[in-house]
């Protein structure tokens, strides 16, 4: 067959992606292999280690560039171009489209990983090599899923960002086979419009550096096993811990920030699997930094020190299995398509499973019996790939997965307490570290809880089960949640009153019992302001009220007000702060558009069928204590926004709110648009439009000639038409100059509305022509002329008519009260988290 010289293709850019691809695969393990030897034979391999991981890190900025520049440059002829971007995007949008497919945010994971690891060679010193080898592991593996590199025509090794869409597409599309193809394609299929929101500008870069961050305390307490610096990995690895922490829950809450203001649920958070799956480690973490400050304190419980601190990395990799194997595809709204990656992503997990175990055997006869198991399952995943028809043998690989699991985690766990058999914690109620450990417990419980609901397809998968979430997820996760979070609220209230040693407990019983009062009046007054008077919920409120004022006081009174060193107490009143907003605003929101006429809704409660109101264009409908008026919509790009104007019926107070929506394949995809206060929101979006194209497309009825003359009346199927006058002056920019044109004046009442139109008589030198005016609202087009009738002058309208266009909207209103205290809990607490990294940090640098 002979080749086809294709025409128009930018090659340049892909061939330099292609290449640092391979270059950062190559240099991964290059720098990985030079810090491994760093450790295990002679520090002379450092500095190999270190060139390797810098082109390692000039080669994913290389790959960072490159695909950038593809997007940006509107290079259709790559996939991932086509896929996820098109012109009319601004260029803010072009980087959210660099991270809506997977390749793009595997490789923004691996540009923070590189950018950790800069940081790390430069600040952690004596702990570069062992910490930096597993972090080359982790690029290496992150690498691998961007090669595209197929094995014959059986498995394809990660998937390239640099594919030509002609590549991908040859087999299905015969317009690739052209040389000048590129000539049909002028324009990208765009970015998902629940994407373009500022939020996903910002929320997945800060959500994959907070995945990133995660190796970090992973590699020290790996590090630790390896080198047998059992403790000293602790000072280190402390502020890292609290920096991934803050990392990883600013990048989760400014996921809600976008739910709230880009998706139409009515909230900022569903239970959805996704965010659960990223909410699981967050959880641990936590719990990890507590105990890993009672390690610090103490230097007891170093065994589940080491569980927590590496626990949280290996739940990033699931989470991350979870969101791009399509598994949940059927569970979740917004989780990846799965790209053939899901072995790959398996063996990432068994890897990173197996490492604190290949760190700390020691014997020869243990490394080869440990080397020999994880191959075995290395292969039969790799061979997984390959036999996906032999249900059989499918079923025996699973179940050695499994069982190796299983066994990797009695060995780690019994290995542990061979090398630390004294380790064990001193359990008094005077001890704060008893006080961590119930905290860190009760985050421990409601990670499984998520976690385990999170997993039903992966279960099902496993066991050939039928497991199926809860009908209602966020009445079920609530009931769970409730009571853990009253537990936690508590615990951060009265924990650091107690010291590590020598509590004065008297003195410390008349500091909570003093708090506790002032709670219990503040949360009495605070009951009446919020209107809650469920028990279970007044439990929370006072929980949430003991957590703020008892941590205001230690900071007051037992701090002195030392900035510097209140970071826990910051946190916790952030904490605090948060969970009251959260218990109001989702328990005493208030939709407002209530429908007594109409029923819109599908679901089976009554309720939520009449939460959405129809608005007529130009009708005002009260909505309490509103007066709305849906105004016009305006088209901006392939969004529709419509302008909705609220008055208020308590006072003197009028505003716009624009929600948009447009109607993607069949779905309506709709954004919502919030008014502020700083006691609560109200919150618009439109639930269901007119779908224009259908209306539109309807085809006109027979055209019914009048003869007509000023003040005539003309009666029609779907109203009255009325002639009012000849305009012979009508000037249009389009038409030419030595035109004489004339237009009708007519008055239309349809549906008791009126409507004005004026189809237009053009008279050139030689001809005439027609403008005729088509009035939706009324169902009529309408054609007027000027003819000779019987040695006069008379003038006609053509009427063709069809259903009229209903210009509506349905709108759903939700009043949100005191959210503010979520979203301000949320500033507090990450400000929390940045006053103890760096005190952590500092007291690292003093020490060394």
């Amino acid at each position: 067959m002979k080749e086809i010289l294709y025409t128009g293709e930018n090659l340049l850019l892909g061939n330099i992606g292609h290449f640092c691809v391979a270059l950062a695969f190559c240099s991964a393990i290059f720098s990985g292999i030079s810090y491994f030897l760093a450790v295990e034979k002679d520090v002379f391999w450092k500095k190999y280690g270190r060139i390797g991981f810098i082109i390692h890190s000039i080669a994913v900025s290389g790959i960072f560039i490159s695909l950038f520049s593809i997007i940006y440059g509107h290079y259709f002829e790559y996939k991932y171009a086509w896929q996820h971007s098109s012109k009319s995007l601004p260029w803010y949008y072009m980087l959210s489209c660099f991270w809506e497919g997977q390749e793009g945010s595997f490789l923004l994971w691996m540009f923070w990983n590189a950018v950790i690891g800069l940081l790390l060679i430069f600040k952690i010193k004596n702990w570069e090599s062992p910490v930096l080898a597993i972090v080359c592991i982790t690029q290496a593996v992150l690498s691998s899923m961007l090669l595209g590199i197929e094995i014959g025509n059986l498995y394809k090794i990660g998937s390239s960002p640099f594919e030509l869409l002609r590549v991908a597409m040859i087999d299905t599309a015969p317009v690739f086979k052209n040389a000048d193809y590129l000539s049909n394609i002028t324009d990208g299929r765009g970015l998902n419009p629940l994407l373009q929101n500022y939020w996903m500008v910002i929320h997945p870069p800060f959500l994959f550096f907070g995945f990133a961050s995660g190796i970090v305390p992973f590699a020290f307490a790996v590090s630790g096993l390896w080198t047998g610096n059992f403790k000293e990995w602790l000072k280190p690895a402390l502020p890292w811990t609290i920096v991934s922490a803050m990392l990883l829950g600013a990048g989760i809450i400014m996921g809600g920030f976008w739910a709230y203001e880009s998706l139409s649920f009515g909230g900022y958070w569903a239970w959805d699997p996704v965010e659960n799956a990223s909410l699981v480690p967050w959880l641990i973490l936590i719990a990890a930094l507590h105990i890993m400050i009672v390690y610090k304190n103490t230097g007891t419980s170093i065994i589940i020190t080491y569980i927590f601190t590496i626990l949280p990395f290996l739940l990033i990799l699931y989470a991350t299995f979870l969101t791009r194997s399509g598994i949940l595809g059927d569970s979740s709204v917004h989780s990846f398509t799965d790209l053939g990656l899901s072995g790959q992503l398996l063996v990432f997990i068994f890897l990173f499973y197996a490492l604190p175990l290949f760190a700390i055997v020691k014997t020869k006869k243990q490394k080869i019996f440990l080397h020999l198991s994880y191959w075995v399952v290395f292969t039969l995943n790799i061979l997984l790939a390959f036999i996906n028809k032999n249900q059989t043998l499918i079923e025996i690989i699973k179940w050695i997965d499994i069982v190796f699991l299983i066994f990797i985690t009695v060995w780690f766990v019994v290995s542990l307490y061979k090398i630390f058999p004294s380790s064990k914690t001193e359990e008094s109620f005077k001890n704060r570290s008893l006080w961590l450990f119930l905290g860190s417990l009760a985050l421990v419980l409601s990670a499984f809880q998520v976690l385990l609901v999170t997993s039903f397809p992966v279960i099902n998968k496993l066991f050939s089960t039928k497991l199926a979430p809860p009908v209602d997820a966020m009445a079920s996760y609530n009931k769970f949640h409730l009571p853990v979070a009253i537990v936690i609220a508590l615990l951060s209230a009265i924990s650091q009153f107690f010291k590590f040693k020598n509590t004065n407990i008297s003195k410390t019983l008349i500091h909570i019992f003093k708090n506790f009062v002032f709670s219990l009046i503040l949360s009495a007054v605070l009951m009446y302001v919020f209107k809650i008077f469920t028990i279970k919920y007044l439990f929370l409120l006072l929980a949430s009220v003991f957590t703020i004022i008892s941590n205001i006081s230690y900071f007051v009174e037992v701090l002195k007000g030392k900035l510097k060193i209140s970071g826990a107490s910051v946190a916790h009143i952030g904490f605090g702060f948060m969970l009251i907003g959260i218990l109001v605003s989702s328990e005493k929101k208030q939709v407002i558009s209530i429908n007594r006429t109409i029923d819109f809704g599908t679901e089976t409660d009554e309720k939520t069928k009449r939460e959405n109101i129809l608005l007529p264009r130009g009708d005002t409908i009260l909505m309490n204590p509103y007066k709305v008026t849906y105004l016009k919509d305006t088209i901006k790009g392939q969004n529709t926004y419509y302008k909705i104007l609220y008055k208020s019926l308590t006072k003197n107070e009028e505003f716009i709110l624009e929600p948009n929506a447009r109607i993607n394949e069949g779905q309506l995809m709709a954004n919502p648009d919030i008014k502020r206060y700083l006691t609560h929101d109200i919150y618009s979006y439109v639930s269901s439009v007119p779908d224009r194209e259908k209306q539109d497309a309807q085809p006109w009825g027979e055209t019914k000639q009048h003869k007509v003359k000023p003040g005539d009346t003309v009666l029609t199927e779907n109203g009255i038409v009325i002639f009012e006058s000849i305009d012979k002056n009508v000037k249009l920019s389009t038409a030419r100059v030595d035109n004489e044109m004339w237009g009708a004046n007519l008055k239309i009442i349809s549906q008791g509305k009126t409507y004005s139109a004026k189809p237009i008589f053009a008279i050139t030198k030689n001809s005439f022509y027609t403008i005729e005016d088509q009035i939706n609202e009324a169902g009529m087009k309408i054609i007027f002329y000027v003819k000779a009738d019987n040695g006069s002058v008379s003038a006609y309208i053509d009427i063709a008519e069809r259903a009229p266009v209903r210009d509506f909207i349905i709108l759903k209103a939700i009043m949100f009260p005191y959210i503010n205290l979520l979203w301000g809990g949320v500033i507090i607490m990450t400000a929390g988290f940045i006053i103890s990294a760096v005190k952590r940090s500092k007291d690292y640098r003093k020490s060394n």
